[in-house]
């Protein structure tokens, strides 16, 4: 169940679960708060654990609602793991581009409109992962000695990638944000849970055995969580 409250002029979502043991609270990419609490505990309970955090919490949506698009003029997106300008051209046929350095959209109408602009780099965004990623599940299939999995690309904003018990792949279309080394590190781990399904020693070992610098390709990645959104 949620519900939406406010206290210390932070507003929030609070969601109820019966798995949840504990008070966690997040600020999501979009800025938004919130609050996974048990049924037991009070509202007064959590919201003096969100008044307790608020300076956080302030800092924490000013730094991610830096990162939101416009989908304006000027905007910046990393593509392929390099950076391009939003350049937007008024036409009669709607389009999508790469141009040098800019991501060009042509819009048809009087008005641009951020929605139709967002969908349409998120759908370059889902192509063009898709046609990269192909490759590169082949490629890791013959090197860990899997069958070659399914694979799907969708808007996911929490998850990178993730590998089903049955064998699943599924990528965010955000992926096309990371470089070749990144993309493909992404590729081998998910696909190291068809190995082993858990985050083991030995599945550590396995990506260690195979990129011995998955470490460090991993903290790039993370790092680059605020800059992945495409909200608006």
């Amino acid at each position: 169940m949620k519900t939406q409250g406010k206290v210390a002029s932070i507003p929030y979502t609070l969601e109820r679960r019966r798995t949840s043991r504990l008070i966690s609270v997040r600020v999501l990419a979009d800025g938004t708060v919130k609050v996974n609490a048990p049924y037991r505990v009070s509202l007064a309970a959590i919201e003096r654990v969100i008044v307790s955090h608020q300076e956080t919490l302030r800092q924490a949506i000013v730094d991610q609602k830096m990162h939101l698009h416009t989908y304006q003029n000027g905007d910046v997106f990393l593509f392929g793991g390099e950076q391009y300008t939003l350049e937007l051209r008024q036409g009669t046929k709607q389009g999508i581009v790469l141009d040098g350095d800019s991501l060009v959209v042509t819009y048809c109408g009087e008005k641009v409109q951020p929605l139709v602009v967002q969908r349409m780099i998120k759908e370059l965004y889902r192509k063009t992962v898709k046609a990269r990623l192909e490759p590169l599940v082949t490629l890791w299939a013959g090197r860990l000695g899997v069958a070659k999995p399914p694979f799907s690309v969708r808007d996911s904003r929490s998850r990178w990638g993730s590998c089903s018990a049955k064998g699943r792949l599924n990528f965010s279309l955000r992926c096309q944000i990371l470089d070749e080394t990144q993309l493909s590190y992404l590729v081998l781990h998910e696909m190291a849970h068809l190995v082993h399904f858990n985050h083991s020693k030995d599945f550590h070992a396995l990506l260690a055995l195979h990129m011995s610098s998955y470490k460090q390709v991993q903290a790039s990645i993370f790092a680059l969580q605020k800059q992945s959104q495409l909200y608006l």
